[in-house]
């Protein structure tokens, strides 16, 4: 009876939610997973209508093939009855909407798994759900194929039709056909458009197309491949390139883009305030806007001399706050002003020798390189973070301290993120490297490194302590890394047990780091002190096989002046 009683509860409640309006259950429904969300419709009968009412159509091949079934060949049957069932799922939701007068609002399919082995014949289902979702008012459209040179899906021109559409995201093996030059597109409603990866039957298509999306406010251009099919005798692939320029003009209320492989751009966008440029691996790349006065956010990745770009156009952008450089090439020395700058990345930029910042409200930069430059800033705000991360090999002992004395003035830089690239030879053959002057201090050191074989604990622990006073020092978790006993070792060394090993107490003098303490361990924001155990409470701990790092913190203090 108590069992009874609760089904009833649970009922009850599922009926009080069941004759909520409409516009409420859908809102309820679009804010599921899609998987999620389709499985309400066996709830009850009211729940099904509310299913087939709801006004997003959405499908991933991955949620009707598992994955052995992907390793299949196309005329395997059971693979085929799996493209059955995507197909007449999304078939039959569209068809319901479409057949009613209902809208559909959205439009997403997923098919990266499938597109490239699912034979042409079956691209026609594809026209029928754009052009039925097109009659219907669509305002989001989402199409992701596999990319392919040798089979791909033309884009309809029924799309002309899509006057509600306000998001357009295309990405793979689609096709611009040139058709649509010979069309006057009125995409009026268009604010978001993502094109990545897509072909293009006329390098001049992607331009008219952009250019009747009058108020787009988001663009996205990535690797666009301007392609015809192969004449009979041509390589696979010999007739794609990348688009070499793209010129638009009048687009009033764009506010971000992010074009990448393009080689020359302009851009007539008075309201720009973020812009991302990816130029093809140091290519003489040419980008220009007509107005730079409301910039806020800009990135440059892959651009050559890309310091005497902004040597020409900073002074142009009195409000940028936030700029990045990566991979670009650049010359060995660089100024960086910048009254309102805020955010400072500088990532993989190779041969820098010194970098000049002049920007009075700089809260964070960041450098990532394998070179160390002397990095200074003037007239810094007292809340200015400096991050740095770097790679280093067994050829680079004497670096790290060089690349912490290079950061001027010292006290900004707040955090290193370290990764020791083994073999460990020459830091091993250092065991007696001289420990007694004081190093450098700073806030923070995150290593992420292999761990070194047991014979190598000390000579890398001595290298680290005697090229800088990390005041926290953290160990990845990862278990690639390994390094749960060099932290044993480690903290062990530290806290007083292994000291002999130290060569200061036979040849001197005592090592400065012999009176550091580990007053402090700390894991997921938990504070462990008087760790007497240090190998038992990490064998308790689970390994960290995902991307979210975990780490281990030892806050270290100087107890005696060495």
């Amino acid at each position: 009876m108590k069992i009874r009683r609760r089904r009833n509860s649970t009922e009850k409640v599922m009926d009080r939610i069941s004759v909520l309006p409409k516009t409420i259950l859908h809102d309820i429904l679009g804010r599921l997973p899609d998987k999620d969300a389709a499985k309400t419709s066996v709830l009850s009968k009211s729940w099904s209508e509310t299913w087939f009412s709801f006004p997003v159509v959405a499908a991933w091949s991955k949620d009707f093939f598992n994955m052995p079934d992907l390793q299949l060949s196309p005329e395997d049957p059971l693979w085929l009855s799996r493209l059955d069932m995507f197909i007449g799922y999304v078939s039959k939701r569209l068809r319901r909407l479409h057949d009613q007068g209902l809208a559909v609002k959205e439009l997403k399919l997923k098919m990266k798994y499938i597109s490239d082995k699912m034979l042409v014949s079956h691209y026609h289902h594809l026209d029928e759900w754009i052009q039925m979702a097109s009659e219907s008012g669509v305002e989001v459209l989402g199409l992701h194929l596999a990319l392919s040179l040798d089979k791909f899906y033309n884009l309809p021109l029924c799309l002309v039709e899509a006057k509600s559409l306000t998001t357009l995201v295309l990405t793979g093996g689609i096709r611009l056909d040139p058709a649509f030059l010979n069309h006057s597109l009125k995409f009026f409603s268009v604010r978001k458009l993502l094109f990545h990866s897509i072909l293009l039957g006329d390098e001049r298509v992607m331009e008219h197309f952009i250019s009747h999306c009058p108020l787009v406010e988001y663009l996205t251009l990535i690797h666009c491949l301007p392609y015809k099919p192969s004449s009979v005798g041509d390589p696979p692939g010999s007739r794609a390139h990348y688009v070499k320029s793209l010129s638009l003009h009048g687009l009033q209320k764009l506010k971000q883009v992010d074009v990448q492989g393009i080689e020359e751009i302009y851009i007539d966008a008075l309201n720009l305030e973020n812009l991302r440029y990816a130029a093809r691996i140091w290519d003489a790349s040419k980008l220009n806007l007509s107005s730079y006065k409301n910039l806020r956010r800009l990135s440059l990745c892959f651009v050559r001399r890309a310091d005497m770009w902004l040597l020409e156009r900073l002074p142009k952008i009195p409000f940028l706050e936030s700029l990045t450089l990566k991979d670009c090439s650049l010359s060995e020395r660089i100024n960086i002003p910048g009254p309102q700058l805020k955010f400072f990345k500088l990532l993989n930029c190779p041969n820098l020798k010194e970098v000049n910042i002049d920007a009075p409200n700089l809260l964070s930069c960041e450098y990532f390189g394998k070179d160390e430059p002397v990095i200074s800033f003037r007239g810094i705000s007292n809340q200015l973070e400096v991050n740095a991360r770097i790679h280093m090999d067994h050829q680079d002992v004497d670096r790290l301290r060089q690349f912490i004395q290079n950061i001027e003035p010292q006290e900004v830089l707040t955090s290193l993120s370290l990764c020791i690239i083994p073999p460990y030879s020459i830091i091993e053959s250092l065991a007696t490297l001289p420990g007694s002057s004081s190093p450098p201090t700073i806030k923070h050191m995150q290593l992420c490194s292999f761990s070194p074989r047991q014979t190598q604990y000390f000579p890398v622990m001595n290298w680290l302590l005697s090229s800088c006073f990390p005041e926290t020092i953290s160990f990845s978790l990862n278990y690639s890394f390994n390094m749960r006993e060099f932290m044993v070792y480690f903290y062990e060394m530290l806290m007083g047990s292994k000291k002999g090993e130290c060569y200061c107490f036979s040849r001197g003098p005592e090592c400065w780091w012999h009176g550091l303490k580990v007053v402090k361990i700390t894991h997921l924001e938990r504070t462990y002190e008087n760790v007497e155990d240090l190998k038992a409470m990490l064998n308790a701990l689970p390994f960290a096989d995902n991307y979210e790092e975990e780490f281990i913190s030892f806050t270290l203090e100087l107890y005696a002046d060495i």
